[in-house]
């Protein structure tokens, strides 16, 4: 199941940055706009923060010393954690595309201003609240996708999604059989924003059917639909 974060840990963010001249940057702006901001400066210390308190949110830097961010994420794998945002110099397409299938919900590229910075944050958090929306339920083969209770099960077993992964399942199942664009899909996911961003889409629907379908590379729950965008089904 789905569960939404309580608004007060919503608020909370962890912030894991070694440059410490942006990290002053960074939490001064997300304090400033409301945020409760925790500190660290390696993968370490954000790992032990992760075991002993909880957050809305992980903004998460690559280049760390001693543990870096590849090896947090990979840590935070199949766990029930935070949302990652990952902030980080290394903006080329392959970093990004492997940071998202290693579960990050988000990739900023170093330099960002501070507007930006706080619309993703914003957009990350809204993610991981959906809006309650009444009971139906749409199945598909083995999967089954129950709008009202935000629970997914593939052959009665259910499915732990992240937030994310399952907004983008959602949008799909309430129109099984509809082809949905992929700026559609990214707008409505995502936020306008993100619009022109395919490697997010891709991604995501690259995770999907990895936990959902039976044959990932002959998908029948999530399928292509060439030159047009995704169906839930036939």
């Amino acid at each position: 199941m789905m569960v939404p974060i309580p608004p007060g840990e919503s608020a909370r963010l962890l912030l894991v940055e070694d440059d410490v001249a942006l990290r002053i940057v960074v939490s001064g702006a997300l304090r400033g706009a409301g945020y409760d901001v925790t500190e660290v400066a390696d993968g370490g210390d954000a790992v032990r923060e992760l075991q002993r308190s909880r957050f809305g949110l992980v903004l998460l830097d690559l280049g760390l010393p001693f543990v870096d961010g590849w090896e947090v994420l990979q840590k935070l794998e199949g766990q029930h954690l935070p949302s990652v945002m990952v902030i980080s110099a290394r903006g080329d397409e392959p970093d990004k595309v492997r940071a998202l299938d290693m579960g990050a919900d988000d990739y900023l590229a170093k330099p960002f201003g501070t507007p930006e910075l706080l619309s993703r944050v914003r957009a990350v958090l809204r993610r991981a609240q959906p809006v309650q929306e009444p009971a139906r339920v749409v199945q598909e083969g083995a999967v089954t996708v129950d709008l009202g209770k935000r629970v997914v099960q593939r052959d009665g077993v259910e499915i732990r999604l992240s937030p994310t992964e399952y907004l983008l399942l959602a949008a799909l199942a309430r129109q099984p059989g509809a082809v949905r664009d992929h700026r559609s899909l990214l707008s409505e996911v995502w936020g306008p924003e993100y619009v022109d961003d395919w490697s997010y889409l891709r991604t995501f629907v690259r995770r999907l059917r990895t936990k959902l379908e039976a044959d990932p590379a002959e998908p029948r729950v999530i399928v292509t639909v060439s030159g047009r965008g995704y169906r839930f089904g036939p």
